[in-house]
């Protein structure tokens, strides 16, 4: 039967000329009906330890085979980010609360019935508007008097003048009879004490005259005090009464309208590690908490140089103007406030995370570092680039911090990609899809960044 199909294979080719791919076919197949006699002819035991074998060597085959393939097909990557250019603000952080540059609490100074209200909370007012009014009947009742009295004053003065002189020529002619020896020294004693009394009289209703006419003004100015008019341009905050009602200094609420100035300032407090760096006339930008989507300018105004103690900490109060010429800031808004200590505009920069990996990668590896001269401006820096699929530290120079960038001296170049984050082993197709992706998200953020932020120092700053 073995021979059978060897002679069967032979005469299957025997009326075609033989080619090489099909003497190579012949081969292969006389060799696969050998095997197959050759195990048919074995005995149950043989073929058992014979096919254990054959297994044993494909398995061995098989795992040397996945070894060297997944050796040759895994690479190290590394998350990465890309230098681009922005705007890098230093600013400080701090958040505080806008009132009125002005304010007037107002109420009338003498208790008595209030006979109008010309406004209410939310008005807006010019300098001189009357804005209440209170009963003036008494008020002029007491002017009147006062003046009465100062009538009556200066017409006293006058008698008493009158009087005075009167009396002064009376002791003349005593004086000339008793230097001619015709009255004696009585006479000219009496002369004398009468006209000193007349003087005293002068005086004393001279006296009563002036404390009489200030009795008016005082009784005058109640008088027009009884018209609340407005201090200055600005908007009512708080009306506290009513027509009817009595106002005055002693009575429960003696304020009786708030009057405000639209224009605000921001009063904001600053960390005593901070408050060396603020100065007079820094540029500000803050964001209302009503206004979340909506940047406000201002610059620094005045620095109090006494600190306020909040939870132990010391805090320095700055106060600030605020630019809002459509007036839609309200006093006592809450805000969030980035004083400008620094900003440069379009500028290279490199990410703090790239950074702070070059930090650890360089404690690991501290042969890594190239020699490099001492930057006249700016402060050293290392970062790891990837140079033929291998971390290499490079020098460069940081400038400004943002607290999520640096600005970059020297050193780099746009577009070049620095690490910013340990190394992965991944599939080669997988790992650079994963590479991509986050080169892309760390680009857009760099890019994109406009400041903002409490900044720090870079190292060694």
């Amino acid at each position: 039967m073995f021979m059978s199909e060897l002679l069967n294979t032979a005469t299957e080719t025997d009326d075609v000329p033989i080619q090489s791919s099909q003497v190579k076919y012949d081969v292969t197949k006389v060799k696969e009906v050998l095997l197959k006699k050759r195990i048919q002819g074995m005995s149950k035991k043989n073929k058992v330890v014979w096919l254990v074998g054959i297994l044993l060597v494909l398995a061995a085959s098989g795992y040397g085979s996945y070894k060297w393939l997944g050796t040759s097909s895994k690479t190290s990557t590394y998350p990465t980010a890309t230098v681009g250019k922005a705007t890098i603000t230093d600013s400080i952080e701090a958040t505080g609360t806008l009132s009125a540059i002005k304010t007037s609490e107002m109420g009338f100074k003498n208790d008595d019935t209030i006979t109008a209200i010309n406004v209410v909370s939310g008005d807006k007012v010019t300098k001189g508007q009357i804005l209440a009014e209170q009963d003036p009947a008494s008020l002029q009742s007491t002017l009147q008097q006062a003046q009465s009295s100062v009538d009556q004053d200066e017409i006293s003065v006058k008698t008493a003048v009158l009087t005075n002189e009167t009396n002064r020529k009376t002791l003349e002619r005593q004086q000339q009879l008793f230097a001619a020896g015709a009255v004696s020294q009585t006479d000219l004693d009496t002369a004398q004490n009468t006209f000193t009394k007349s003087e005293w009289d002068v005086a004393t209703v001279k006296s009563k005259l002036v404390n009489d006419q200030a009795k008016v003004v005082e009784a005058q100015a109640d008088l027009t005090g009884a018209t609340m008019v407005a201090p200055f341009d600005g908007i009512i905050g708080v009306v506290n009464g009513q027509v009817g009602s009595i106002n005055g200094i002693n009575s429960s609420t003696s304020t009786l309208l708030t009057v405000m100035s639209e224009d605000l300032q921001l009063s904001a407090l600053i960390n005593e590690a901070d408050i060396g760096r603020i100065k007079i006339g820094q540029d500000v930008e803050f964001i209302p908490s009503a206004y979340a989507t909506k940047t406000f300018k201002g610059k620094v105004l005045r620095i109090t140089p006494e600190a306020s103690t909040v939870s132990s900490v010391q805090y320095y109060p700055v106060l600030i103007s605020c630019e809002d010429p459509d007036h839609q800031l309200l006093s006592g808004m809450s805000v969030s406030a980035n004083i400008i200590v620094a900003r440069k505009s379009d500028v290279l920069t490199v990410s703090m995370m790239a950074v702070s990996y070059a930090e650890s990668y360089v404690k690991s590896n501290p042969s890594s570092v190239p020699t490099a001269a001492a930057p006249t401006q700016g402060t050293a820096g290392v970062v790891v680039v990837l140079e033929n699929n291998q971390p290499t530290v490079k020098n460069i120079v940081l400038g400004l911090s943002d607290g999520s960038n640096y600005e970059l001296i020297s050193g780099l170049s746009l577009g070049d990609k620095v690490i910013v984050g340990s190394s992965t082993s991944a599939a080669t197709g997988s790992s650079s899809t994963k590479s991509t992706t986050t080169t892309k998200s760390t680009t857009k953020s760099t890019t994109n960044q406009g400041g903002g932020g409490m900044g720090g120092p870079p190292p060694g700053m």
